[in-house]
């Protein structure tokens, strides 16, 4: 398969009449083919894991019969400003394998479905990834009850980027909720903002000084990302052992990236949030940012359920999604084509 390095742009590496093309696919024949049917879940492949700087992913293929292969556009780097395109044709296995990355390293990718006919090419809609490689991971996927794990990938993801470490025999004890002072080291080192310094005095009475996350939680303190609860006399607590619920994470996640979401006259995303909702617009956000898919109920409707607490590896799916909004450098909603396939390998969409 041959590679192009070089500006961001749909090019093609197909055979056509005997004729080798490397094109831009709106320089070809005015008479198009007709416009092929998307590639559909694209996904990482998770299992066996990837080495540490690689990312393996896959995609169904296109309905379409005259699909000759898929154009493969890869960014990278911390800014998406590394650049690499690759053509699989049709009849091969429809994988790829992206090598030489960073370990916990943001990868874009988008998969093209290219149709031909004697005269002209066409492409259709693209689909989208952004993904995460891992960092190193040992054999037991870093913890002993995360095998076989639906978010297992993004569990990994979690510890090799340094935001979790477990608890000290060996689990990350996925199905239980996420406490306060847990989310609080979440974000915190999410962030990355290793230079912080703790106050002196701690802004909550039920945080001292001396708590193991007292610095985290100062830090989301300090941010805005949580006023904590008002004890009527003037003081603030934080109930840090208490379990974070799914509508309060939507609002740590909204505040800690700054976003600004105003609602329209469009329908809301999950019947159980209508727009009277506290937390209306930051459910909404995370809806359209693809942090979170919801919960598709019996009846066929997407709730998102904000009154129960939110799970350890629900968070994991979170965090990881969340890191398409930074490498995208867009704060507010954003619906990336595509990306409602690219949350986890064959996941269940009321996973989260």
């Amino acid at each position: 398969m041959s590679l192009s390095i070089g500006r961001p742009g749909r090019l093609t590496g197909a055979v056509i009449a005997g004729l080798a093309l490397l094109v831009p696919v709106t320089a070809l024949s005015a008479v198009a083919a007709e416009v092929p049917a998307p590639a559909t879940n694209l996904r990482v492949v998770t299992s066996p894991v990837a080495p540490a700087g690689t990312l393996n992913i896959a995609w169904n293929a296109s309905t379409s019969p005259d699909v000759i292969g898929y154009s493969v556009d890869i960014w990278t780097g911390p800014f998406g400003n590394g650049y690499q395109n690759d053509f699989v044709e049709t009849g091969e296995p429809l994988t790829y394998t992206i090598d030489g990355l960073e370990p916990s390293q943001p990868v874009k990718i988008e998969v093209t479905s290219i149709a031909a006919d004697e005269e002209s090419e066409e492409a259709g809609q693209p689909v989208t990834l952004i993904a995460n490689t891992l960092g190193d991971v040992n054999e037991d996927g870093t913890f002993l009850d995360t095998n076989g794990n639906t978010f297992a990938y993004q569990i990994a993801w979690l510890a090799t980027s340094g935001i979790t470490t477990g608890y000290a025999d060996g689990t990350f004890r996925p199905g239980q909720p996420v406490l306060r002072e847990q989310m609080a080291a979440f974000i915190f080192r999410f962030s990355g903002d290793s230079e912080y310094e703790a106050p002196q005095f701690s802004p909550f009475v039920d945080v001292p000084t001396t708590a193991t996350f007292y610095r985290e939680i100062s830090w989301l303190y300090e941010q805005g990302i949580t006023t904590g609860y008002s004890n009527g006399d003037g003081t603030r607590s934080f109930a840090p052992s208490a379990p974070v619920l799914r509508e309060q994470m939507a609002a740590f996640l909204y505040r800690g990236f700054g976003a600004e979401y105003s609602h329209g006259s469009e329908p809301a995303s999950f019947a159980d949030t209508p727009n009277t909702s506290t937390f209306f617009n930051q459910i909404e956000w995370l809806a359209l940012s693809n942090i979170t898919t919801g919960y598709k109920e019996a009846n066929g409707t997407l709730t998102f359920r904000g009154s129960q607490p939110v799970l350890r590896e629900q968070m994991a799916a979170f965090l990881y999604r969340a890191v398409g909004i930074i490498f995208s450098d867009n704060f507010g909603p954003t619906a990336i084509p595509g990306e409602e396939f690219a949350l986890t390998e064959d996941a269940p969409i009321d996973a989260s």
